[in-house]
């Protein structure tokens, strides 16, 4: 169910061994789970400050509360790499909605790599 405050879908991916074919193990972003969003900017404020502490970044994404998201995992949204730049953060301490502040590293390509 998409609810309007969440009118976006995100996909988020964490870092697994996967067979390479030959035997052995090659390390890959696979999806982890595919949840509804909303990604909005930063504002010019948030920016300046994240410029000014060398940790850039680009958005915000706000997703229904869990608690097994990690930091070491990554958003994929619109074909965009969405890099994590903070553990995710509990608005409010209220256990509703979660936000994470991230780069825009990459796009993936066309076969849904990057």
């Amino acid at each position: 169910m998409m609810y309007d405050e969440f009118p976006h879908v995100i996909t988020f991916q964490r870092m697994e061994k996967v067979p390479d074919g030959g035997g052995g193990y090659v390390e890959k972003f696979t999806d982890y789970i595919t949840t509804e969003a909303f990604v909005g900017g930063v504002t010019s404020r948030e920016y300046y400050q994240a410029q000014q502490l060398q940790n850039p970044i680009d958005c915000n994404v706000y997703y229904p509360y869990r608690t097994d998201i990690e930091k070491t995992m990554r958003i994929i949204y619109e074909n965009q790499i969405l890099t994590l730049k903070s553990a995710p953060i509990d608005q409010g301490g209220m256990h509703e909605i979660m936000n994470l502040k991230c780069e825009v590293t990459g796009m993936l390509s066309g076969d849904g790599t990057s």
